[in-house]
């Protein structure tokens, strides 16, 4: 994977790059992601779940993300869900946008720090 494969997909979708890191943590269902990321202290608002299912199909069709074969108990579980996880091209892609948000968040501070 080239660094051009990378750069190809962004800038990120805010709920794109927020669904990546979520799943850099442990495979997850839709439900769960929307409890993640509601949960995130940063954001405001709510995530309608077709927007997130919109995102994890393109995120699936873009090969960021990819359905786990694994699934819970069915005892404990819903057999419906589809859990997902984040591929080693997603984890590129997730990183690349944390750098170049980063970089935006410095420039930011640069111009904002007082003259002396």
């Amino acid at each position: 994977m080239s660094a051009f494969d990378v750069e190809s997909f962004l800038p990120l979708h805010p709920n794109s790059f927020r669904i990546l890191v979520a799943l850099r943590e442990e495979e997850q269902h839709g439900y769960a992601l929307v409890k993640a990321l509601e949960a995130d202290p940063g954001v405001s608002g709510s995530i309608m779940p077709a927007n997130l299912y919109r995102r994890i199909r393109t995120l699936h069709e873009q090969g960021l993300i990819e359905e786990t074969d694994e699934r819970p108990d069915p005892a404990i579980d819903d057999q419906r869900r589809r859990y997902f996880t984040v591929t080693a091209l997603g984890e590129a892609v997730a990183r690349a946008e944390a750098m170049r948000l980063k970089s935006l968040v410095d420039q930011a501070a640069d111009l904002l720090t007082p003259r002396a």
